[in-house]
């Protein structure tokens, strides 16, 4: 069984490459989530526990910008 820094740490990393899958700098993935650049640095690193609404304004921001490079 995963412990909770164990899954933060997974989220945190699949994050940062989905991010950097979709060409975006942290600063960008922040302002088209509409959250603090702190707060993506902080979900990548493990260093915060991010609530699932998180996770999905943070998913949501790298999946549109993937839509639109393969359109």
């Amino acid at each position: 069984m995963l412990c909770r820094m164990e899954v933060e740490s997974r989220i945190g990393s699949t994050m940062a490459g989905l991010r950097r899958r979709a060409d975006l700098s942290q600063p960008q993935l922040a302002a088209l989530a509409g959250v603090p650049v702190s707060t993506v640095i902080g979900v990548e690193l493990g260093a915060i526990e991010p609530p699932a609404t998180l996770v999905a304004r943070l998913a949501a921001a790298i999946a549109s910008r993937l839509r639109e490079r393969h359109e």
